[in-house]
């Protein structure tokens, strides 16, 4: 009878540590998670601000999409497929933000977006990345590239 309680007992005491050493990872992964998320977050609204600032809100960037769309339709008054607009690409994110801009010309769209990565956050355009700091270069690229899309399409 003894024998059997000691197995008991070593059991139950086998089955405690089992519990606590699960309980203490999950405890520990959950605090790494946080403390990740918190990070992400404070770097995300760093560039979110920029993005907003410089892109977003940005009305000479706007006026410069807007010059670029009348002067297509100007050019090419049989084709009504140029414009553009911003949206939220990527809707998994936990930040609502309108992530994207596409600019039509005609059938073929060419998109700026930000992707956010925590510290590896990066701007897209035509294929580059670029990191936030270089926002007006990816701003240029993008305006250029929509250009070359036009003169492309019209063979020049």
């Amino acid at each position: 009878m003894l024998q059997t309680n000691e197995k008991s007992q070593n059991l139950s005491e086998k089955l405690k540590n089992l519990e606590n050493k699960i309980l203490e990872t999950q405890d520990k992964k959950r605090k790494h998670r946080e403390k990740v998320e918190k990070r992400e977050k404070e770097i995300h609204s760093k560039v979110i601000k920029i993005w907003n600032k410089e892109a977003l809100n940005d009305k000479a960037f706007h006026k410069d999409l807007d010059k670029i769309l009348s002067t297509f339709k100007k050019l090419d008054k049989e084709n009504k497929r140029y414009f553009w607009r911003t949206f939220e690409f990527d809707i998994s994110k936990k930040e609502t933000l309108k992530d994207s801009f596409a600019f039509f010309v005609d059938h073929e769209r060419v998109d700026f977006q930000i992707n956010l990565n925590g510290l590896y956050t990066d701007l897209s355009v035509a294929g580059e990345s670029f990191r936030i700091e270089d926002i007006q270069r990816a701003k240029e690229l993008y305006l250029n590239t929509i250009i070359e899309t036009f003169g492309a399409q019209n063979y020049l």
